[in-house]
């Protein structure tokens, strides 16, 4: 199975997401936006793997003690580059950086020899939608560059979990394998 950890965005910032998105499905650029249901920060994403390994991330994850944070989700990019956008994402306001990358580094850490490697380093982001083809990417990168430093709110990261995630025609359809409370 695909898995993957993930901090959950709550309440009001959602909103303020989906409206961020909605002004990106107005510059006419073809993004296949994440529905509002399925927004959050990706901490490590597995890839495909077995049961066995589930269970092991499961008993790994329960070990830690992982302190939770009040962030404010603020600015939009695009990865690689805004000149070449893949992922359209939102991100954290860089003086709430160091409260998720601790977090992210002891999950990294303690799921080490589980499913993909990846050596990029960890940005804490939400993926807003996946960029499908160069159609209207100037609009685009436009919108991404005058929102570079806006503010959707501020979130309290209360909860880690390990999540499943089934590939439908109709998108990824998200199950919770696991929660891991955070102090």
């Amino acid at each position: 199975m695909r898995a993957f950890t993930a901090l959950e965005v709550p309440g009001q910032v959602l909103d303020s997401l989906v409206a961020f998105q909605d002004e990106i499905r107005a510059t006419g650029a073809d993004v296949k936006l994440v529905e509002k249901e399925n927004l959050h920060f990706t901490l490590k994403f597995l890839g495909e793997i077995t049961e066995a390994q589930v269970v092991e991330a499961k008993s790994r994850l329960q070990g830690l003690a992982l302190k939770g944070a009040e962030v404010v989700v603020r600015g939009a990019g695009a990865f690689p580059s805004l000149s070449q956008p893949k992922v359209v994402w939102a991100g954290v306001g860089p003086e709430h950086e160091a409260l998720v990358q601790p977090i992210a580094d002891a999950v990294i850490s303690s799921l080490k020899g589980i499913g993909e490697r990846d050596d990029r380093p960890f940005r804490a982001h939400i993926t807003l939608g996946r960029v499908r083809s160069g159609r209207n990417s100037r609009q685009l990168a436009e919108l991404l560059a005058k929102n570079h430093d806006r503010v959707f709110g501020t979130v309290r990261l209360t909860a880690l979990k390990l999540k499943s995630s089934m590939l439908t025609a109709s998108g990824p359809i998200y199950k919770d394998l696991g929660e891991y409370p955070l102090s």
